[in-house]
């Protein structure tokens, strides 16, 4: 089953990574804004598997997943909180825009705001 352009991202945004690796393209570029800036869909697929080694650690729960199309880029705006071992909850909101070309992931601009900590 192919995904529509608003799936990808919104799966991508739900911690689904490996789903969204056959629609990157092999020059994809993320910009995790004042954080990373990956090149490539190796790096990417990289950082994906640190993020998925990090959701093991915690319980985390989308608490906010909205997406919007314009052509061919879907924005998506999410927030998500999470509770560690030691039983502290931290969350984060974010905006994440994805620009397609041919059916193809081929950047992600991402703005995360890290909320309170408890």
């Amino acid at each position: 089953m192919s995904l529509s352009i608003d799936q990808i991202a919104q799966t991508f945004c739900s911690w689904k990574f490996a789903e969204t690796f056959p629609y990157m393209a092999e020059e994809i570029k993320w910009n995790v804004i004042n954080r990373a800036e990956l090149l490539g869909r190796d790096a990417v697929i990289e950082q994906c598997g640190k993020a998925i080694k990090f959701l093991d650690t915690v319980e985390g729960t989308v608490t906010r997943l909205k997406s919007s199309r314009s052509g061919d880029t879907v924005f998506v705006e999410a927030a998500a909180q999470f509770r560690d071992k030691q039983n502290r909850t931290s969350s984060v909101a974010s905006c994440d825009v994805f620009r397609f070309s041919d059916g193809q992931l081929v950047e992600i601009t991402s703005y995360v705001i890290d909320l309170e900590t408890q």
